[in-house]
């Protein structure tokens, strides 16, 4: 990938990995820990709301931490990483909570 350093000359070093899946793992643990709170403070259908609540949260604080970066370069793929993974964690957790639903636990 492409960046422009500071004195404007252009150059093909890659992104630091560190930087990029730290936001990206902040938006996950969030998730994860939206899914407990859910699962374990809530009852009924009152927990699906909520975890599409948590979902919402997770967007919002996607676009916070990758804009608060101020990086064009691989903005799309930052956003959409962060954004499915917390969409895989919270929707695996209703799944879960469903089935449990179901067979009355």
């Amino acid at each position: 990938m492409r960046r422009i350093g500071h004195n404007g000359e252009v150059t093909d070093a890659p992104m630091t990995a560190g930087r990029t899946w730290g936001g990206i793992a902040s938006v996950w643990a969030l998730a994860v820990v939206g899914a407990v709170l859910v699962s374990v403070s809530s009852t009924g259908d009152l927990r699906f709301s909520l975890l599409a609540l948590a979902l919402a949260a997770c967007c919002l604080v996607t676009f916070v931490i990758q804009l608060a970066t101020t990086r064009k370069v691989g903005f799309i793929d930052r956003v959409g990483a962060s954004i499915v993974g917390a969409l895989v964690i919270l929707g695996g957790t209703g799944l879960y909570l469903s089935i449990v639903a179901l067979f009355g636990g």
